[in-house]
């Protein structure tokens, strides 16, 4: 559930800043240098957008947000491939840089949501396995899934699909998640305790000298 709300963000990433590359560069006959300036304005947008999102999951809410930016990415799937298809950069610049906001919106409050959404004992494993499968799931497949749907159907539209079907895969798994950012850790560190003291299993750190 975790990895499939997490794969959107790679699919996003890897589509603007790998795939397009090579599709503008092949398909719409775009110089490398026009590509590479149209990317680093989206990744500069993005560079300022994560730390403001995930400021905002803060007070918002990380599930909401999430939510909110799985259902942007299905709106902007066409637009986004529109836009790029014009061969103008600054309409490319202008679909990479909301495409690569929304990517914030799915980025910034990843941190603290991961981590929340286990309990003390399975944190750190559940959180890194979480975070790396949906990072090889979104972002090794993206790339290539693009490549494909773009070589067998000769159209963008195909992309467009893909990224609509990752945005409600994710927005599916999101739902499905609970919020967090107004969890109280150390309560959930208290029941675990808990129920590790009804099991007879000693706790974390118990009984270990000063």
């Amino acid at each position: 559930m975790t990895s499939g709300e997490i794969m959107l963000a790679y699919v996003l990433f890897y589509t603007i800043t790998t795939f397009s590359l090579v599709y503008g560069t092949t398909k719409l006959g775009l110089s490398r240098s026009k590509m590479l300036y149209c990317a680093m304005i989206s990744v500069a947008v993005m560079g300022i957008a994560v730390p403001i999102c995930a400021a905002l999951s803060d007070k918002a809410g990380r599930r909401r947000l999430r939510l909110l930016a799985a259902a942007l990415s299905a709106l902007w799937a066409f637009q986004l491939f529109w836009l790029f298809d014009t061969g103008n950069p600054v309409l490319i610049a202008l679909a990479f840089a909301v495409g690569m906001a929304i990517f914030a919106m799915l980025y910034g409050p990843m941190g603290a949501f991961l981590p929340e959404l286990y309990g003390t004992r399975l944190r750190d494993s559940g959180a890194s396995v979480s975070y790396n499968l949906g990072g090889v799931l979104g972002g090794a497949v993206a790339p290539l899934a693009a490549t494909q749907l773009l070589a067998s159907t000769g159209a963008s539209w195909s992309i467009s699909l893909y990224v609509l079907a990752m945005s409600a895969v994710s927005f599916a798994c999101v739902f499905l998640l609970s919020e967090t950012y107004l969890t109280d850790l150390s309560g959930i560190r208290s029941e675990e305790r808990r129920l590790l003291a009804e099991r007879g299993t000693p706790a974390p750190g118990a009984g270990s000298s000063p």
